[in-house]
């Protein structure tokens, strides 16, 4: 009696042993994988030099020339997203198609689907009037937008004591001779505060002597 219930504890146990090693071998291996590098996609790429091309000025032309109540010029290549197509950011100047105008600096958006056709996407006006009139004495539009070393170390001059939100210069969009210089700069901005603003129209002023100055920041939201 003794030999047959230890023979039927053997058979019960050999049976769970079964039953525990076809568990195991069911379960699926999984491999530990390291995640590969992924490029960032959908995101602004911002240009280095933002002189205009000519392919981003006949996109304007494509985009604008079925628009009526506003005039665009551009001033300066800001950057591009790649989405379905391509969007383009421009620094512009816009002007209402009404007499004596009162023309403002304004980021424009452009958008080329993968046919080619270019719409207006978007427009953030500053609100901030150019003043460039072709006057002698007034505001001209920079041939040249992008900040150079020059540029970048007169601003950085001209940062020298200024509080507020950080500003970083983006694109030279206008000048004015008067006894020394004044500068018009796009610029990104970085609040030390909590603000919605993401751009800024900055004024310095340049004197003969070298010396520079903030005379004027007017920001404006990002979107």
């Amino acid at each position: 009696m003794k030999k047959m219930i230890v023979l039927l504890l053997c058979a019960a146990m050999l049976l769970t042993l079964c039953a525990c090693g076809e568990k195991k071998d069911a379960a699926p291996v999984q491999e530990v994988v390291e995640d590969a590098p992924r490029p960032l996609l959908g995101g602004w790429e911002k240009q280095e030099y933002t002189y205009l091309t000519v392919e981003v000025q006949e996109l304007l032309e494509k985009a604008t020339e079925k628009l009526v109540g506003a005039s665009y010029t551009p001033v300066a290549f800001l950057a591009t997203q790649v989405v379905a197509g391509r969007n383009y950011a421009l620094l512009c100047r816009v002007a209402p198609v009404v007499p004596n105008p009162s023309e403002t600096w304004a980021i424009v958006k452009l958008y080329e689907d993968a046919q080619g056709n270019v719409s207006l996407s978007d427009v953030i006006d500053s609100g901030v009037a150019t003043h460039i009139n072709g006057l002698a004495g007034g505001w001209s539009q920079c041939e040249n937008p992008s900040i150079t070393e020059e540029v970048k170390a007169l601003f950085d001059k001209a940062l020298n004591g200024y509080k507020g939100a950080a500003l970083t210069p983006v694109a030279l969009a206008a000048t004015q001779v008067v006894a020394g210089t004044n500068y018009c700069f796009l610029c990104e901005t970085d609040p030390v505060t909590v603000s919605t603003c993401g751009y800024a129209m900055v004024t310095v002023y340049a004197d003969l002597k070298g010396n520079a100055e903030i005379t004027d920041v007017a920001e404006f939201p990002a979107a």
